[in-house]
């Protein structure tokens, strides 16, 4: 009997072993955003060789690849495709019953496709941050979010998800001077910036907004009225002067404002959140010198404050400043 079970234990194995030899590789482990050269290609060899510089795939087209797995029970070949998903973000997943999808129109004329391949390579991507991860690059014609069919479309110029950071408008950007695609360029890096301090938000952003901050009143100043008190000791309202003083760099222009620079104790206007306060700061350090900041703000210390700390921030990132 011993005999029985040992031979059966030999043949287990063998077989075991036979069976392993003939397994095939999971399509799990493709790589899809792994480029591969093509010369006959001009889009494509463009592509390839930003991805040799770089390391990151730029694609003009949302299917980037396909595989055939198998066949199904009438013997049709199943064919699947990689399409970049850009509504995939595990910090903000997508409602299921009320879905506001990111939809994309993608560029029609090669020209375009190779002045946006060039834009990433020679503007955008030397200014990136090192600690900045960009899993791959699609290039659209226009990018819009849409919470139903038939509903109002939001134009958005960039959205970064878990596959891919979307760059839209690439044919105005094809047209744009070098001075205009250095600010376009600056505006995804503010927008990267943000979502990066969104995952991995740095202590000093609480300096940062303490800045605007009154410890006699205990009073904020984000979202406070700018304007003439109603009544004395008005508590609503902060005295009006230019929104510099409160050490902001602009106000919140969605609101009523009242503007007139020859009367400004008439003026009304309204301070923006705080999200929006990071922006405006973040956006100053990418562009501004320092010391162009500084002569400009001179006047306004809670600013020059803020200004300090944002390139703060942005040197611990790795940001390279001006």
């Amino acid at each position: 009997m011993k005999y029985y079970i040992l031979l059966l234990g030999i043949l287990f194995f063998v077989t075991g072993c036979s069976k392993e030899n003939d397994l095939t590789p999971s399509p799990a482990d493709k790589n899809w955003f792994q480029l591969e050269d093509d010369s006959a290609d001009r889009v494509q060899h463009a592509a390839y060789e930003v991805y040799t510089e770089w390391g990151i795939p730029v694609f003009c087209h949302d299917t980037i690849g396909r595989e055939e797995r198998g066949t199904d029970h009438d013997g049709n070949i199943i064919v699947f495709y990689k399409v970049l998903d850009l509504n995939y973000n595990m910090n903000n997943p997508a409602n299921l019953n009320s879905v506001t999808n990111k939809k994309r129109i993608l560029i029609r004329d090669e020209a375009d496709r190779l002045a946006g391949i060039k834009f990433v390579d020679e503007v955008f991507l030397p200014e990136v941050p090192d600690g900045f991860y960009i899993q791959s690059i699609l290039l659209l014609d226009s990018l819009y979010e849409q919470e139903r069919e038939g509903g109002e479309k939001k134009m958005l110029k960039m959205h970064q998800g878990m596959e891919t950071l979307a760059v839209a408008d690439i044919p105005l950007i094809a047209d744009m001077s070098v001075e205009e695609q250095v600010e376009r360029a600056g505006e995804i890096i503010t927008y990267m910036t943000l979502n990066f301090l969104a995952k991995s938000p740095s202590d000093r952003l609480t300096d940062f907004k303490r800045v605007s901050y009154d410890p006699t009143t205990q009073r904020s100043f984000y979202e406070m009225s700018v304007r003439a008190p109603y009544y004395p000791g008005d508590l609503s309202c902060l005295e009006p002067a230019h929104w510099e003083t409160y050490g902001f760099l602009d106000f919140d222009r969605s609101k009523y404002h009242y503007i007139d620079g020859s009367e400004i104790g008439s003026w009304y206007y309204t301070l923006g959140g705080e999200d929006a306060d990071v922006e405006d700061f973040v956006m100053a350090a990418v562009f501004y010198r320092e010391n162009d900041f500084k002569a400009e703000y001179a006047d306004y210390p809670k600013v020059l404050e803020k200004f300090a700390i944002i390139r703060e921030i942005l040197g611990e990132i790795g940001f390279k400043l001006k």
